[in-house]
């Protein structure tokens, strides 16, 4: 057996070895302290199809904060009512909750954003810029409420009014992976100076992780403010991004619950809190034994099903069917076919005969955990019953194998 360490805790998780190793750790410029950010709230309501009443909201918020997780962004309060209901329940209801909100710097009503955000207690107002600053022509971004050339001026008149009404300002900016880096740092800069509490940098899905790990670098070396990385999953590397800003500095992420969300979604909240708390060994904050159930709520909540094979609370991701996962299943040694010990995240483990699980190993070692004797023509018989079985079933429990088991051995439970 491996020796215990970071990376192998027994009945907890048994990982990378190597990422505990000096040469790995020394690549990495973790954050002392690290935040989760929930957006299920609002960016998981935009997952087309989905709607989500004010009242669903606040009791996914609810759910959120016994799982440990007490910061939500709650989205457009100033154009959108249903937001800022939300928006008012969830604080009236969990007032230790710090929800945060938009004010759009391009839209001519923004002053209305903020004072909508700030009527409705949030603890921080996020500044977002422009989305298509990059793709849209001069006339089309001044068709949408504000010249391109009066944007920073614009950008600073709104956190000034906004930090002028007492609460934390962040700044936004949409699709860095693909602007010019001269216009990430004017921004950036001229934001940091006038006085942010946080710099979001929206990754809209069309980012890798060496790129990613390369602009948070280049972020923080230009400015001395927090980091917050919003992934999209447009080609699925929403998590691994993540991680690769974590690993070079961001304190904190926007996560999702079951990766809901527009297009291909968001970053997956239970894979990255479980990646940063058993790979990297950063705190979050989150009850991992709570990551089950919550998924499971908004899976009621919103009534779209997880993907069944979903990485650690699809109802797959511990069920057991191949032959030598089956064997080492039986035999105790979970260590061998999981990473993550099932309880950790509050799933359970099941190891169910299949057509993949008739070579005769694993039956010869629930035959054995059972006591029972037997002999070759024994097993034979009991995986020609499971055969059978299988023609009209999809596969054939523990429980019913041992039924079958005690039924031609002629044993009696």
């Amino acid at each position: 057996m491996p020796e215990f360490g970071p990376y192998y805790m027994p009945d907890k998780w048994c990982l990378d070895r190597y990422m505990y190793t000096e040469e790995v750790r020394s690549t990495l410029n973790l954050p002392d302290k690290f935040r989760v950010r929930d957006t299920t709230i609002r960016e998981g309501d935009e997952t087309p199809g989905l709607f989500m009443s004010p009242h669903d909201k606040l009791k996914i918020a609810e759910k959120l904060y016994e799982a440990g997780i007490s910061e939500a962004d709650v989205g457009y309060l100033g154009p959108a009512q249903e937001h800022y209901e939300a928006a008012k329940l969830i604080k009236k209801e969990i007032p230790d909750m710090r929800t945060s909100g938009f004010a759009r710097v391009w839209r001519p009503d923004w002053k209305r954003d903020v004072d909508r955000c700030v009527e409705a207690g949030v603890a921080q107002i996020d500044v977002l810029q422009h989305p298509l600053l990059i793709w849209a022509t001069d006339e089309q971004v001044a068709e949408a409420g504000c010249p391109r050339e009066k944007l920073i001026p614009r950008t600073l008149e709104v956190i000034e009014y906004a930090k002028s009404c007492g609460v934390e300002v962040a700044y936004g900016h949409p699709d860095a992976s693909r602007t010019p880096w001269e216009i990430l740092e004017e921004f950036y800069s001229v934001t940091a100076r006038a006085g942010v509490d946080l710099i979001i940098i929206y990754e809209d899905g069309y980012g890798c992780p060496p790129g990613v790990k390369h602009l948070i670098k280049k972020i923080k070396a230009l400015v001395n403010v927090p980091l917050m990385i919003h992934c999209h999953d447009d080609v699925g590397l929403g998590t691994a991004n993540v991680l690769a800003a974590v690993g070079e500095g961001a304190e904190s992420a926007d996560l999702v619950v079951n990766g809901l969300g527009d297009k291909g979604g968001l970053t997956k909240m239970e894979e990255v809190v479980v990646a940063l708390e058993c790979h990297y060994g950063l705190s979050t904050g989150v009850q991992l034994e709570k990551l089950y159930e919550l998924s499971k709520f908004v899976e009621d909540i919103t009534g779209i099903k997880r993907q069944i094979n979903k990485p650690l609370v699809g109802e797959n991701a511990y069920i057991h069917e191949a032959e030598i996962h089956a064997y080492c299943i039986i035999k105790g040694m979970w260590e061998a076919m999981e990473g993550v010990h099932p309880h950790v995240i509050g799933q359970e483990r099941k190891v169910v005969f299949g057509g993949t699980t008739l070579h005769g190993e694993a039956a010869r070692a629930r035959l054995d955990a059972l006591g029972l004797r037997y002999n070759s023509r024994d097993v034979e018989s009991i995986l020609n019953e499971i055969r059978k079985r299988l023609q009209t079933q999809p596969s054939v429990a523990l429980d019913e194998f041992d039924d079958i088991a005690r039924e031609i051995l002629g044993e009696e439970e």
